[in-house]
């Protein structure tokens, strides 16, 4: 990333007036958005390899079974498997190709 950051500031420091204005805000802008991905995603050198779990939601839950009820999971529900959940749902409905 720092060879980027020094080609990108060679060119924009030739380049003249109003539109170097413009690339260094879009510049600056780039660096402070990958400056925030990265305190979000954090440094995958120390991520522990997660081992993959059980579904939370049953295979035999329907989807009137989630709507059944206002009480939270007992857990948190992996937007992977909620999406997985609800296209099965919508396929088996036809209203998903």
């Amino acid at each position: 990333m720092e060879n980027l950051l020094l080609i990108v500031k060679t060119i924009i420091n030739k380049i003249k007036g109003s539109t170097r204005d413009l690339y260094m805000s879009v510049f600056v802008a780039a660096i402070s958005w990958h400056e925030s991905r990265r305190k979000w995603i954090g440094d995958p050198t120390q991520r522990s390899k997660s081992v993959p779990k059980d579904p939370i939601i049953s295979w035999s839950t329907t989807y009137e079974d989630l709507l059944s009820t206002n009480d939270p999971f007992a857990e948190p529900i992996p937007l992977p498997e909620m999406v997985d959940f609800l296209v099965d749902i919508w396929q088996d409905e036809g209203l998903f190709d």
